[in-house]
């Protein structure tokens, strides 16, 4: 029966196709086991190749050592490859900040994608069963949840793939028992010291025996629905999505507030948690609470507000602008290089070069003039700059007379004015002599350094880099 059960939800979702290699997930408990025997039995006819991959978490002493002996010696029975991977997850935990939990699943799952990548396989399955969907459900209304949460564990995301969810947990402990696997039974299980173990061992067997309903089956037909709702709406939030979209670059992704403003509250929560997905490939750990935030800031919040989100995810308001980054100390590191003249000066933080060479000949004035103020390469008069000239980030006390602009005024009050991000300014490289800048690269030239039929001597300037001016 499980078997059976297990081909139709491959088949019915396309989880596993004919010839592709499958790397399997297993523990050595009860539902890792049993997908690795019924996947071995079944890889003849789906024409499927499989490894296997145990990731030792060194937490429970013997017991976890016991764990990887038995899965070698069923691994070598079953006559599929092995990768045994021991990773200190207490340490891991406390190096990264995060639960044993947490830690536990980055863990196992970065392990599965590298042998992934290492044995060319299209698929990575993993246990989960129809209990731990509707525990996963149940744990999400607890906590408070959206449809999101309500549509609970999905057949598959990227190369993941989860075969049993339409299987029961007794029926896997059954399977088990038929064909004599034995497999090792973590202790940490039994106990109710965990929210998903109180759940399993408590709450749904009280909410079985009270209302007399098959609540797993229930929960699970529930999340099947929504997650049909949710994918619809899902499609249709993406859309407008990209309507909102002014800007994503891999370091921000900016979305237009007055569009904003024109959807409905549940398309603006979409719309905030695709942009943070789009920006960092996933929402672990950010709540509705968190969405609603950044709704509120966008909404009502004042520019140059910022909101602090989990994983260092930023979101700040700029103007007509919600931008959401993800923060990088690096980034804001000040540098400041005194510019080789003639020659290449590298900057230390890794973000350019500057290449500087003076020409004597102004009837090329013409040839070399750039076409635009943004452009990355620039003619100066040399003859009027006095000192030094230094390539740097922003400092206190800076002024800025912009090409055709009619009066000098602060740096800060440029940026201000051309509505460039509080947390881009920083980052943006100038070129100055003094507290004057001459250049603000990527945006405009000083129009006091500005090459004219007077001049004799022509400073080129051409920048090679990464900007992130426009927002």
């Amino acid at each position: 029966m499980v078997v059976e059960t297990v081909e139709r939800t491959i088949e019915k979702h396309g989880l596993i196709l004919p010839g592709q290699k499958v790397i399997v997930g297993i523990s050595g408990g009860p539902d890792s086991v049993c997908l690795l025997h019924v996947l071995k039995t079944l890889s003849s006819k789906l024409n499927i190749t499989l490894h296997a991959v145990h990731v030792n978490h060194m937490l429970r002493g013997d017991e976890s050592l016991k764990d990887e002996e038995f899965v070698v010696e069923f691994c070598s029975r079953m006559d599929v490859p092995l990768t045994v991977k021991r990773i200190d997850i207490n340490e891991a935990s406390k190096n990264a900040g995060v639960s044993l939990e947490v830690a536990g699943r980055h863990a196992r799952y970065g392990e599965m994608e590298k042998a992934a990548d290492e044995h060319d396989a299209q698929a990575i399955a993993v246990a989960h069963n129809m209990n731990d969907q509707a525990e996963t459900v149940l744990m999400n209304i607890i906590r408070g949840t959206g449809l999101h949460g309500l549509k609970g564990i999905p057949y598959r995301r990227g190369r993941v793939v989860r075969p049993l969810l339409d299987v029961r947990r007794n029926e896997i402990e059954e399977y088990c028992v038929e064909n004599k696997l034995n497999p090792r039974i973590d202790s940490s299980n039994l106990t109710d010291v965990y929210t998903r173990n109180k759940v399993r061992l408590k709450i749904i067997p009280e909410i079985d025996n009270t209302f007399g309903v098959d609540i797993i089956f229930t929960l699970q037909k529930m999340a099947q629905i929504v997650r049909e709702d949710n994918d619809f709406i899902e499609d249709f939030s993406l859309k407008l999505f990209s309507e909102c979209l002014r800007v994503k670059n891999g370091e921000r992704v900016v979305l237009d507030i007055p569009k904003l403003e024109e959807y409905h509250k549940a398309i603006q929560r979409r719309i905030i948690r695709i942009g943070i997905r789009e920006l960092k490939g996933d929402v672990r750990d950010v709540g509705i609470d968190h969405v609603e935030d950044v709704i509120n800031l966008a909404l009502a919040g004042s520019t140059g507000s910022v909101l602090h989100l989990p994983n260092g995810i930023r979101a700040e308001k700029s103007y007509d602008s919600i931008v959401l980054y993800i923060e990088n100390p690096a980034r804001g590191i000040k540098f400041c290089h005194q510019v080789e003249i003639p020659g290449v000066t590298y900057i230390n933080n890794g973000s350019g070069i500057l290449k500087a060479e003076i020409l004597r000949d102004v009837t090329c004035i013409q040839k070399l003039k750039p076409d635009s103020q943004t452009s990355l390469k620039q003619l100066f008069d040399y003859d009027k700059i006095n000192g030094g000239i230094y390539i740097r980030t922003r400092e206190n006390g800076d002024l800025f007379k912009a090409f055709k602009s009619p009066g000098t005024k602060k740096l800060k009050d440029y940026f201000i004015d051309k509505k460039i991000p509080r947390e881009v300014r920083d980052r943006i490289p100038l070129i100055a002599s003094g507290n004057e800048i001459i250049w603000v690269i990527g945006q405009r030239i000083s129009d006091k350094f500005k090459v004219s039929e007077n001049t004799k001597n022509i400073l080129v300037l051409e920048y090679k880099g990464k900007l992130s001016l426009s927002i």
